[in-house]
């Protein structure tokens, strides 16, 4: 091993644990990574660049437009404050819908933006409830991961291993979808059981006061919200059939710009309103995708992955379903340790050269293993994925802590259920060939 590899090797160990740390902002620690790997010399600016997936930022940056504008409408607070009432504040009833929810939009939109708002919701519903509001944010934080494993754009580790490894919305939808339903079913219901006693009301609930409250008052702009709703439709729309739409009318709809032409369209619409959307993009994420793209590069570029690739397949040799199996609980439990993203990222690289030795399985089937253990391991711990973290600090702002105690008592089993069935839904695809 040369002292480039070995750099190499460092700067990326050393990365990985500052993030995972969280001492300082993720984004400034991978440029700053990328910065010593150009200063050893581990590449050039011309081959750091390189390895940097436009694809997957161009999704992410359309997809951001959009459901900011959507937040900025208040879309969000206005669906929840709908589904209360629709559900006459039952309780129990609420605790069944608000995670089918969470679940539900996380498949199609940030994970992020979807608990940063219903966090702060339920607990403002819980506290008119007179109910305890922790088992119901932690387990639709459970809900939101789980769902957002069934599709493209509905967790970054997805847009990251379908845009790097060829796969697309449909793709995901097909394979990883079933299996999320079912551990998606599995964990509510375990959620469900454990904390039911959490759902009987402490104190007589005022229903009178509650059904005075009118969720149309939530929405901050109507018309925004009408504009915001078509160009996500239209671009969930374009996701599933971009691939038709390039081979039958000859028009490169790429997966990129099945997201930024709505996300675009919308703002020009929008007018002077666009300014305002644009500041609420994230665009550190972007930023720490592009500084990340960079460091696992450095990887690539020495051999290192290659290297662990063949090592894998030294390990499994012929025993696909073991090295399936691994793939899926070892993401789950790395996962639920270090921020999914970074490890996803690693991976695509891993399987790329492990298909490059001969007996193994096919990528695909790979893909949704990998995929289906990041996603949904990171219900393990607050900091397995960030919408996790979101939720936590959302509760302790408010003054309800939920403490790493609690958290784990209802996710690590809710969490171990859902992988076991990951686990039994990817044997039976490979038992069938069905991947």
């Amino acid at each position: 091993m040369d002292n480039t590899t070995i750099a190499a090797i460092v700067i990326f160990s050393l990365t990985y644990i500052a993030i995972a740390t969280e001492r300082v902002n993720r984004t400034v620690v991978v440029f700053l990574g990328a910065l010593l790997l150009l200063l050893f010399g581990i590449f050039d600016i011309q081959e750091a660049v390189s390895y940097i997936s436009w694809e997957t930022l161009g999704l992410l940056f359309g997809m951001f437009i959009i459901i900011g504008s959507l937040s900025d409408s208040g879309f969000f607070n206005f669906l929840a404050l709908k589904a209360a009432k629709v559900l006459r504040y039952s309780p129990r009833r609420i605790f069944l819908f608000f995670p089918i929810l969470t679940g539900f939009l996380s498949a199609f939109m940030d994970s992020i933006t979807v608990m940063l708002f219903f966090a702060a919701l339920t607990y403002e519903l819980a506290r008119m409830l007179k109910i305890d509001p922790v088992p119901l944010v932690v387990t639709e934080v459970i809900m939101a991961n789980i769902g957002g494993s069934a599709t493209l754009v509905g967790d970054p580790p997805n847009v990251i291993l379908g845009l790097r490894l060829g796969f697309y919305f449909n793709d995901f939808v097909i394979n990883n979808g079933p299996i999320s339903l079912l551990a998606g079913a599995a964990a509510l219901s375990y959620c469900y059981f454990i904390s039911r006693r959490s759902m009987i009301p402490q104190e007589e609930i005022a229903i009178s006061e509650l059904e005075q409250m009118d969720p149309k008052e939530a929405i901050e702009d109507m018309r925004q919200l009408k504009i915001s709703l078509i160009a996500f439709g239209t671009a969930i729309a374009f996701l599933i059939t971009h691939s038709y739409i390039e081979t039958y009318f000859d028009i490169p709809l790429t997966v990129p710009l099945a997201a930024m032409v709505p996300a675009f369209v919308m703002l020009v619409f929008l007018g002077k309103q666009a300014e305002r959307i644009m500041r609420k993009v994230d665009f550190d994420v972007i930023l720490f995708f592009i500084g990340l793209f960079m460091i696992v590069g450095g990887l690539e570029s020495t051999g290192v992955i290659e290297n662990i690739a063949e090592g894998i397949i030294n390990v499994f040799g012929g025993n696909h379903v073991g090295l399936l199996s691994t793939l899926v609980w070892g993401s789950s439990f790395i996962s639920g340790i270090i921020d999914n993203v970074p490890f996803a990222l690693s991976m695509a690289y891993v399987l790329e050269n492990i298909i490059k030795f001969a007996g193994v399985p096919a990528l695909s089937i790979m893909v949704w293993a990998v995929s289906l253990g990041a996603d949904i391991g990171g219900n393990f711990t607050p900091i397995g994925a960030s919408a996790n973290v979101v939720a936590y600090t959302t509760m302790e702002k408010r003054g309800r802590s939920i403490g790493w105690k609690r958290w784990l008592k209802i996710a690590v089993p809710a969490t171990l259920i859902s992988i076991t069935i990951s686990n039994l839904g990817i044997y039976l695809k490979y038992l069938i060939g069905f991947y």
